[in-house]
């Protein structure tokens, strides 16, 4: 008689949600002794999250509401779209990760930083030189699913956390979640804050309080932090010319993008461009 075996994937509250995680990699490096990060302007916020693993020394970044220390014995991510400022205390030698995802920014708990402790540092750098070679060496679909799996194995410890502190369908409910959807798709076009607000059940006076407490700056500078960030990742992934990204990024007048890029980035398109983004 003849017995079939088989195994069943197992079936949690956020399987549904884990099988549409999104995850693409913008850059990843390693910094040594780095006092100054010259390619971050103040109270910016990118579109893309950070992952740092410190090694030596030490640096804090500073939010509207709080303030972290970045150093060994951490895992460190930084949430994405949030304003914050780079403060050295030690000339820090730290490996660092870009990496943007629409579906974590709908979960409460990715809009805040978080740090996990790292109980095996040498496995921990590791993973990273690991990873920084594939990414190196990447030149096929398997070369990019492996480089894909590494993010998710970098942030699965910090879904796990965060999942099982929240009920069933709270990521798709969350907050600004559909807002902030709403911004990403139509940063090309004027966007009416009367928009915005119809999108959630507040009136306007209280949707324009809670929006500027939950990311710390109003609906407009947010939208404006957007637009750049945008900017920024065309700038730094693909030859589109400066013209062209300033009208993908909402931005009719070529020189008033220029105005409002070295604004908040401290340099032209074209410098940025040249300099690349390494933070």
């Amino acid at each position: 008689m003849e017995r079939t075996v088989f195994a069943r994937i197992y079936s949690s509250l956020w399987h549904s949600f884990i099988g549409a995680l999104d995850a693409e990699l913008v850059n990843i490096g390693f910094g040594k002794e780095v006092v100054l990060w010259t390619s971050h302007k103040p109270f910016t916020g990118d579109n893309f999250f950070r992952l740092y693993l410190p090694v030596k020394g030490a640096f804090r970044l500073n939010y509207m509401a709080e303030s972290v220390v970045v150093e060994p014995g951490h895992l460190h991510l930084v949430p994405a779209h949030t304003p914050f400022t780079y403060e050295s205390v030690t000339p820090s030698d730290h490996y660092w990760l870009h990496f943007l995802s629409k579906q974590l920014r709908t979960i409460p708990a990715f809009q805040s930083h978080q740090l996990l402790p790292v109980e095996d540092r040498k496995k921990a750098q590791a993973s990273f030189e690991k990873t920084f070679r594939q990414i190196r060496s990447a030149r096929t679909v398997t070369d990019d699913l492996r480089v894909r799996n590494a993010i998710f194995e970098f942030i699965a410890p910090f879904l796990e956390s965060a999942l099982q502190e929240i009920p069933q369908n709270a990521a798709a409910k969350a907050g600004f979640a559909e807002v902030l959807e709403y911004i990403d798709r139509n940063l090309a076009s004027k966007i009416n804050l009367a928009n915005l607000n119809s999108l959630t059940h507040l009136s306007r006076a209280d949707f324009s309080a809670l929006f500027r407490r939950s990311f710390g700056v109003p609906p407009k500078q947010y939208i404006s932090l957007r637009r750049i960030s945008r900017a920024k990742y065309l700038l730094w992934r693909t030859k589109l010319s400066v013209k062209e990204i300033a009208e993908q990024c909402g931005y009719g007048n070529k020189y008033f993008f220029y105005r409002i890029f070295k604004k908040y980035t401290g340099v032209t398109p074209s410098r940025y461009r040249l300099n690349g983004n390494a933070d």
